[in-house]
């Protein structure tokens, strides 16, 4: 619960800054797309060894969900769709949604504008052609109790 608290403490103080315009929404992706794409490159070799033999869409949704993000995997629940395609349910523990929902952003924006370009980015280290996007008509609070995500190989 200590680690939980500190992640939404983290995003608050993002968010505030966003808010207060101290900090532009472009800023502050580009600092968490830095701190991600480090982090895969510090890890590349051993999550990429662990994953051996998935397709590129499942390995990048276990690498940054459940490697990076630390998601548990019970909150998260994979789809196969198509061939080449991954649909996910998560209904995990979200630092910016608790920091949103206290500030009064909308997740839609937050996630869209601040959060995606770094999972982007991740997908496309794993590969250049796979894509990461969100159906924003089911993203938490709005509308649903889980954010519908995908992971697409292009």
């Amino acid at each position: 619960m200590q680690t939980e608290q500190k992640a939404i403490e983290e995003k608050l103080e993002q968010l505030r800054k966003i808010k207060d315009g101290t900090l532009g929404p472009k800023e502050l992706a580009d600092l968490i797309t830095k701190r991600r794409i480090s982090w895969f490159e510090e890890n590349k070799k051993a999550v990429l060894a662990k994953y051996e033999g998935l397709s590129d869409e499942e390995k990048a949704y276990r690498i940054i969900c459940f490697d990076h993000m630390k998601i548990n995997p019970d909150h998260s629940k994979m789809i196969r769709i198509s061939k080449n395609k991954i649909r996910i349910e998560s209904c995990n523990f979200c630092p910016y949604l608790e920091a949103c929902k206290k500030l009064g952003l909308d997740t839609r924006y937050v996630c869209k504008e601040i959060v995606e370009p770094s999972i982007q980015k991740m997908c496309e280290m794993i590969n250049p052609r796979l894509k990461f996007s969100r159906n924003y008509q089911k993203i938490r609070p709005h509308h649903c109790d889980f954010c519908d995500e995908y992971f697409e190989l292009s």
